[in-house]
């Protein structure tokens, strides 16, 4: 996080002169986790996200020779990282899309979670879990790709210029 937060968010405003709240964070798979993390650790910074089949349950790859296993000493010590585990209560994101393919085996059930999780905390978002096209494919991406895009051109506050 700390890289985003001290070098992708400072190019961001040199190249395009947009500066925290003015990004709006989107992802795809670990990437949408990460996404959902940023904004969830720092929501008055990233007050709009969208993420598409995040790796929310990321804890389940752990021990798979992946980097997980040595940034995390076990699944358990991965799962308090998850994005539904950083979500407060009083202070999120005021725009949210999640979107995942029931057909997608890694990271539907996660996804769902988290959007029940939103739900039954009383935190607004907009979900998509009905879709289907092949499950964790790109097809299914590029599928969601226009509806994530449209969402954030429509919730990202313009920039004070």
């Amino acid at each position: 996080m700390q890289y985003l937060r001290n070098s992708i968010v400072p190019f961001i405003g040199e190249r395009w002169n947009l500066r925290p709240p003015h990004i709006g964070l989107m992802g795809i798979s670990m990437g949408g986790q990460g996404a959902l993390q940023l904004a969830y650790r720092a929501p008055r910074d990233f007050p709009t996200v969208a993420a598409i089949s995040p790796a929310v349950d990321f804890q389940i790859w752990h021990g798979r020779e992946l980097p997980l296993d040595e940034m995390f000493a076990n699944p358990e010590a991965a799962r308090q990282q998850t994005a539904t585990l950083q979500l407060h209560p009083m202070n999120w994101p005021r725009q949210q899309l999640l979107v995942c393919d029931p057909q997608d085996a890694e990271w539907f059930e996660g996804a769902e979670r988290l959007g029940m999780k939103l739900y039954s905390s009383g935190v607004p978002f907009e979900s998509d879990f009905e879709t289907t096209v092949n499950g964790h494919t790109w097809d299914y991406f590029n599928r969601m790709a226009a509806r994530v895009v449209g969402y954030l051109d429509e919730h990202v506050a313009p920039s004070p210029d």
